[in-house]
């Protein structure tokens, strides 16, 4: 699904009833794992190292059933909202934590989410406007996957990314020189490449894997391998790919606002 990036300025904030808000403790995080949903966990436990536990709060009743947190990375602070129902709840932990903290903050909400569109407008967020940075990579221009590599870094900024695919993932967060509030991911010639990184190319990468991963995981590799020399499972064409959707629209790390177009 897609999402609108909505940045708030330092200023005032909204005065808002703020009955049974408060800071997060350490007994809330089963329940906003469970209020997070799906990767609830993940998320609560990315927020333990990186979030501001001064500027994250809840909203109880006679349990927590809204809660904003807040988490800095990579130069950008994000607020991350959450309740069981739309109302005013969560609308008052939001405003609770930019009382907390005078920076510049973002948040996102959901295409035809009106409701969460207007509580973020109401407390003084507006949508980005204007056209994505469009970064190209070109698949005219390379044959492997050590190509896709070396012009993947031509995107970075004094950053050489040498095919790592774990460091791939952590490249697409941001921080190495790619617009700051998302970009669009322009793959030109992509035909070409889903053939020049098919299952061949599959097939070299794993083996490299294979020779460097922890024992424990070598069977788990060799199926994956011996499947792919079959011309079986994903290409790493497809593997890329996979990766660039984590960062875009209804994939888990939505945030990062990565758009792919394949060309």
């Amino acid at each position: 699904m897609n999402a609108t990036i909505y940045r708030r300025a330092p200023g005032p904030v909204p005065e808002l009833p703020t009955d049974g808000v408060r800071l997060v403790r350490d007994e809330d995080h089963e329940t906003l794992g469970r209020l997070l949903g799906d990767d609830g966990e993940a998320q609560v436990g990315w927020w333990r190292h990186f979030g501001w536990a001064h500027a994250s709060f809840v909203a109880e009743t006679d349990r927590v059933v809204a809660a904003c947190l807040v988490t800095s990375s990579m130069g950008k602070v994000w607020v991350t909202y959450v309740s069981e129902v739309p109302g005013p709840a969560v609308a008052a932990t939001i405003a609770a934590s930019l009382r907390a903290h005078d920076s510049s903050v973002l948040a996102v909400a959901e295409e035809g989410d009106t409701v969460s569109a207007e509580m973020l407008t109401g407390l003084g967020f507006a949508a980005e406007v204007g056209d994505l940075p469009v970064l190209v990579v070109d698949g005219a221009l390379f044959s492997d996957f050590d190509g896709f590599a070396r012009a993947f870094t031509t995107l970075l900024d004094d950053y050489t990314w040498t095919g790592n695919l774990d460091a791939f993932n952590d490249i697409l967060r941001g921080g190495f020189g790619t617009p700051e509030l998302g970009w669009i991911f322009h793959w030109a010639n992509a035909r070409k490449s889903r053939t020049d990184l098919g299952h061949p190319a599959m097939v070299k990468w794993l083996e490299g894997i294979l020779k460097t991963c922890h024992p424990d995981n070598r069977d788990s590799v060799r199926a994956r391998l011996e499947a792919a020399r079959r011309g079986e499972g994903p290409t790493l064409f497809d593997k890329i790919v996979e990766i660039i959707e984590r960062h875009g629209p209804g994939g888990d790390e939505a945030v990062d606002n990565v758009i792919l177009e394949l060309r």
